[in-house]
């Protein structure tokens, strides 16, 4: 299942944090599934998803993100 990680970052700082990510992201050798951003209001969004949940959850941590589609324990209750 694909995870999902949200960065949003003001439109004058777009270019400086993309550049950062993408050198944290090949210091790392992770190759996101998707890597794109669209214009929100005052804001770019980063739309980053991940195969594996570790690495979309360190690159929330270092980007100051958010996960969506982290998977969710099912009960069997």
């Amino acid at each position: 299942m694909p995870h999902l990680v949200l960065v949003e970052v003001t439109k004058t700082d777009f270019l400086d944090r993309m550049a950062t990510m993408r050198i944290w992201l090949d210091h790392k050798r992770w190759e996101p599934e998707v890597f794109r951003f669209t214009p929100d209001a005052e804001l770019m969004v980063f739309e980053v998803e991940f195969k594996a949940e570790s690495e979309a959850s360190s690159f929330a941590d270092a980007f100051g993100g958010r996960m969506l589609g982290a998977p969710t324990a099912l009960s069997n209750a």
